[in-house]
């Protein structure tokens, strides 16, 4: 997966980027009433071909490594909050609760759910302190 950054700062063999995120809709908003604005996201990259601040760059990333940390960060909270729906019926009938079913598989669910963010930030320390998803400065433009 291909980006374009701007360098914001450098210092020793990295730079700072700031990177555009890509829009769902397509980025035509010239057309769009929509109202939106694109955010930029910063990252911080080894710097080989000795980009300045302010200069345009080209960077990589493995598809592969992104689709991965995408399924964790959106897919995980809701299989676990669907799971915790569903487990909690066999949870509300062993133990006999006195309130609505409803309200406890909800309020299960939001655990579970809550969980899973909590490792999700145990993934992300780890794939941090591993350098799992590195971009790579490409070429300057």
């Amino acid at each position: 997966m291909e980006n374009i950054g701007r360098v914001v700062e450098t210092k020793d063999d990295f730079a700072k980027l700031e990177v555009r995120r890509a829009s769902a809709c397509g980025e035509k908003c010239s057309s769009c009433k929509g109202g939106c604005s694109t955010t930029g996201i910063y990252i911080n990259v080894k710097n080989p071909i000795n980009a300045k601040p302010g200069d345009f760059v080209k960077v990589e990333t493995e598809t592969k490594s992104i689709m991965k940390v995408a399924f964790i960060v959106y897919l995980f909270p809701l299989f676990m909050l669907i799971l915790g729906i569903f487990s909690s019926s066999f949870i509300y009938k062993q133990f006999n609760i006195t309130f609505s079913s409803e309200i406890f598989s909800f309020l299960v669910g939001l655990l579970f759910m809550g969980i899973s963010y909590i490792i999700i930030r145990i993934v992300d320390l780890i794939y941090q302190s591993k350098g799992t998803l590195q971009y790579k400065m490409i070429k300057k433009l």
